[in-house]
């Protein structure tokens, strides 16, 4: 399953983001002047915002696969491009990371979208950001 950049709209998420759960929808905002990052922006009052990147460009051989599960709560299909975010974190001391063991899938086509939490991972919730 690819990236998609044609997130135009709101995308919900049925259960939140853990966390968050109270907030359930978020616009995707993308820009050429922001690039490699994209913005999931709370689209109630008070809603957060995350910076988020694509987990293949901090690693590129990030595996972009769901089963059947992750496919149905999305309500997509096997073949059907998804949008991949990793949602990044700064820190005080200057560093960024992001979070690849519990990336966000979004499918375009129902405009849905999930945080998948890996239980067992060998990626960190706060992987080193280098942006390849």
């Amino acid at each position: 399953m690819s990236q998609s950049s044609a997130v135009d709209g709101v995308v919900t998420f049925p259960e939140g983001l853990p966390g968050f759960e109270e907030h359930r929808q978020f616009m995707i905002v993308a820009s050429p002047d922001m690039e490699p990052f994209t913005v999931m922006r709370g689209v109630e009052a008070r809603a957060p915002a995350f910076v988020a990147v694509d987990p293949r460009m901090v690693d590129r051989a990030y595996p972009t696969t769901l089963d059947r599960v992750d496919l149905a709560r999305l309500a997509a299909h096997e073949q059907e491009p998804l949008l991949w975010l990793a949602i990044v974190a700064a820190h005080e001391d200057g560093r960024a990371t992001a979070n690849l063991r519990a990336p966000v899938v979004i499918n375009p086509g129902t405009m849905r979208g999930i945080q998948i939490i890996a239980v067992e991972s060998p990626y960190r919730t706060d992987h080193p950001l280098s942006v390849k």
